[in-house]
């Protein structure tokens, strides 16, 4: 007789970890607590509030654990009134962390936040004014200069700030949990020399204040993933300068793109085209790119018509009336400009299947068919062929003067009908793309 089979206990399924909040470590101060109002108090006395009044209004928890650098860019977007140009619910137009995608793959994000080098990045393309400075580069005293000149207030009270400062800096010198962070700095009290940090994990740590030697010490190790320190940026804006010089790659700042949005997890494709615009200009001793060689590129030799749509996408089509009519009037000019290649090089004949847009080739930028999630964002972006795409890219690997010539052509047979600014526009267009072929294997 067999002796009773017992029965096994079953596994009983493990309930994963939670936690609600963290508490600050000593060598911080808690906005909230009496200490920290007296040093609040103390700041606005010395005029070091400048920018807390407008951070603040935008102060928003990060929607992801690895969303700092996303969401203190978009605190500061809103807080200094940038117009995304882009709808955000309804016919409200509004920045959220999903816009921020022209240099970042955001699901990659997610899993592992950004690096100095992108946010920056990130921010020019946003039209932001850009200084970035690495802690190994800079000293305490620069530091602190800057703390001052955007934190202080000007001899105007009612004059709003027009930049801000960001921090990307190592948790675990301050006492925290956690690695790199961004966030934005709000105000600074001169009497204990003391910044107050707006954090955007305020599911983990509420806003609090820290000594400023500290954190310039925490600005000061090396990111693991770049071999670089982090360090502070100064993010400004001050609207769209009608004399700026565009197509400069080498501008601290980028104006919108009403055509594009330009990925940067197609880095290894930008690295690809690099190499081969290398190539080229060797084989033809130095010479320009010419549209022939770009097209040739962008088509896999003129084999597939939607490759170009690998690199870079339409945006969205704009909801505002001005916007609209630009949109338009910069297609019609590399409409022209295209012509006026081809009519040049006798040899370049494009298939018109290249003319066509994602609508009337059945085809849309991405891919052949669209599941559900993507259909409606896929009809809602603008409807432009691989053809101008192609073009803007072929200007965007040009030099800057040589950019410049082309798009002023006066023999342009309807040169008097387009204004200076829809030409900027489409030099802006340009220059952001040639910006990212610049960054795609640097880290600044």
């Amino acid at each position: 007789m067999q002796p009773p089979l017992t029965k096994q206990p079953t596994a009983q399924p493990s309930i994963p970890r939670t936690f609600y909040r963290r508490q600050l470590p000593d060598t911080t101060i808690s906005f909230s607590s009496p200490e920290g109002r007296k040093l609040f108090a103390s700041s606005m006395a010395s005029g070091g509030t400048r920018a807390f009044f407008s951070l603040i209004e935008q102060l928003q928890t990060q929607p992801e654990p690895a969303y700092c650098g996303l969401t203190t860019l978009v605190i500061v977007l809103n807080a200094l009134a940038v117009d995304p140009r882009r709808s955000w619910k309804g016919p409200w137009r509004w920045y959220e962390e999903s816009m921020l995608n022209c240099c970042v793959d955001l699901e990659k994000v997610k899993e592992t936040g950004i690096t100095f080098s992108t946010f920056a990045c990130l921010a020019k393309c946003q039209g932001l004014d850009v200084n970035a400075v690495h802690g190994s580069n800079s000293t305490i005293d620069d530091f602190r200069r800057v703390v001052k000149e955007t934190c202080s207030s000007s001899t105007s009270e009612d004059d709003q700030p027009t930049s801000f400062l960001v921090v990307s800096y190592t948790r675990k010198v301050i006492g925290q949990t956690g690695t790199g962070h961004f966030s934005p700095i709000g105000a600074y009290d001169e009497e204990s020399d003391y910044l107050l940090v707006l954090d955007t994990a305020r599911f983990k740590y509420g806003v609090h204040w820290i000594p400023l030697k500290l954190m310039f010490d925490a600005l000061t190790p090396l990111d693991p993933d770049t071999g670089k320190s982090r360090g502070y940026i100064v993010l400004s804006y001050n609207g769209v300068s009608k004399d700026r010089k565009l197509g400069n790659g080498q501008l601290s700042h980028l104006p919108l793109s009403v055509l594009f949005e330009s990925k940067m997890s197609k880095d290894y494709l930008r690295r690809t085209y690099k190499q081969y615009l290398m190539r080229s200009m060797n084989d033809d001793d130095g010479e320009n790119i010419n549209l022939s060689s770009v097209a040739s590129f962008w088509t896999q030799n003129y084999t597939n018509n939607t490759f170009v749509w690998e690199l870079i996408e339409p945006q969205l089509q704009p909801v505002d009336s001005y916007d609209i009519e630009t949109v338009s009037s910069v297609r019609d000019l590399i409409k022209e400009l295209i012509d006026l290649d081809l009519a040049k090089e006798k040899k370049l004949q494009m298939p018109k299947t290249l003319f066509m847009t994602a609508k009337e080739s059945s085809g849309f930028p991405g891919g052949e068919c669209c599941t559900s999630s993507t259909c409606n964002t896929v009809q809602r972006l603008i409807k432009i062929s691989p053809a101008e795409a192609i073009f803007v890219i072929y200007l965007a690997s040009l030099p800057v003067d040589s950019r410049r010539d082309i798009v002023y052509r006066k023999q342009q047979p309807k040169a008097s009908d387009v204004s200076d600014t829809v030409r900027q526009q489409l030099l802006a267009e340009a220059s952001l793309i040639s910006y990212a072929l610049e960054t795609c294997d640097l880290d600044i």
